[in-house]
């Protein structure tokens, strides 16, 4: 699977110069979590997250611990320039989907832009890995089945199927179905083919008898 199959389009596109109250109401109308800033030629600059915006926004009560704060200006940030993030994670749209959201996982990432050329093709969201791999069975179980079907020439006696999401094959199989079946179901949105319980099925050998000795061979 690759990412232009996971990404969804990106509905909020913000200006570095966009006021933060401004910023703040574009996500929470789209629902989204974080959004991407672009400069003036539509090239990305950073991100912006809901946090982002928030911060510096809520001041904590003085009581029991105020302090004085040498140097302390007291100044707010009032656009999203002064608070995104400007080293940002992107993918390209030809990258593995399944490397893409296992980064997410691991280092907590809410939104990934995708990049066509430096400008912003969409974005990969947390919620858009959990709709590419929470689709029904049966719906990959179809895709599989039409994939094999145009791949595999000897496919009729295969049988596959998909449970929670783990694709099984079984059947006699022509050398090398493995690894085409394998990397179908790494592309197919939903499945976990690479943890796939499918072994290669080979045809048993027919053992030949010598007359009179009852020894097989081969």
């Amino acid at each position: 699977m690759l990412v232009r199959e996971m990404m969804a389009p990106s509905r909020t596109l913000l200006a570095k110069d966009t006021p933060l109250r401004e910023a703040a109401r574009l996500l929470a109308e789209c629902e989204c979590e974080a959004a991407p800033v672009v400069d003036d030629s539509g090239v990305l600059a950073g991100i912006v997250t809901e946090i982002d915006l928030l911060r510096d926004r809520f001041e904590p009560k003085p009581t029991g611990y105020a302090r004085c704060v040498p140097g302390a200006s007291g100044t707010h940030p009032h656009t999203v320039c002064e608070v995104m993030t400007r080293a940002v994670v992107t993918a390209s749209e030809g990258d593995d989907a399944d490397e893409l959201a296992h980064r997410m996982i691991e280092t907590r990432l809410r939104c990934v832009p995708v990049l066509r050329g430096g400008t912003i093709a969409g974005v990969v969201r947390r919620r858009d890995v959990l709709a590419a791999y929470l689709r029904p069975d049966a719906e990959i179980h179809e895709e599989l089945l039409a994939a094999i079907a145009r791949r595999v020439p000897t496919h009729e006696e295969m049988t596959v199927t998909v449970d929670d999401g783990v694709v099984t094959v079984t059947g006699p199989a022509p050398a090398g179905t493995g690894r085409v079946v394998a990397a179908l179901g790494a592309r197919s949105p939903g499945s976990v083919a690479p943890r796939s319980p499918w072994r290669p099925w080979r045809r048993a050998p027919v053992p030949t008898t010598s007359p009179g000795s009852g020894r097989e061979f081969g």
